[in-house]
């Protein structure tokens, strides 16, 4: 395969883990607020679901459009370095969901911001989600679309010749 097609390919696998990630915060967000609100009981969960297939993408829309920039740091920093371990994109998405509350909290004084813990430990959960869905999708291949430069050396010793 030639490099600039397994660029365009790593960069297609990249954008279906971002909405992946953005799929599965947004998700997070929504079982965490019927959990809140008491509405996840058996008799008024079938009502919600209807909408909730409407709700969660559109707030995907609205987590990648916020999220946009700190997520591509996270996202340049995993492919250069060539990180493939779970951990490093749960902690990741941790960070990124961190700074777009860091972004935000400006209105927090004025009671219109991210003042509530409850509030930012939530954004950090599903940014944590958001993380491993994106790892599930894209980030355990991630640095092979260089070939074998990108490869790490083995961790076994070699023959000690005698």
């Amino acid at each position: 395969m030639s490099g600039v097609l397994a660029v365009l390919l790593r960069f297609a696998v990249v954008l279906a883990g971002y909405a992946a990630a953005c799929l599965a915060a947004s998700a997070f967000i929504h079982v965490l607020f019927l959990g809140w609100s008491g509405l996840a009981e058996e008799e008024t969960l079938p009502a919600f679901t209807t909408g909730m297939m409407v709700s969660v993408p559109l707030l995907a829309l609205f987590v990648a459009h916020l999220n946009f920039w700190p997520a591509v740091v996270a996202i340049a920093v995993a492919e250069f370095l060539g990180k493939r371990d779970w951990l490093f994109y749960a902690l990741a998405g941790g960070f990124v969901a961190l700074a777009f509350a860091g972004l935000f909290h400006r209105g927090a004084e004025s009671g219109a911001g991210f003042g509530d813990t409850a509030v930012l430990l939530a954004m950090i959960g599903a940014g944590v989600v958001g993380g491993l869905a994106y790892w599930l999708t894209a980030g355990q291949w991630a640095r092979k679309w260089r070939g074998g430069a990108g490869e790490l050396p083995p961790t076994s010793p070699g023959s000690s010749g005698s």
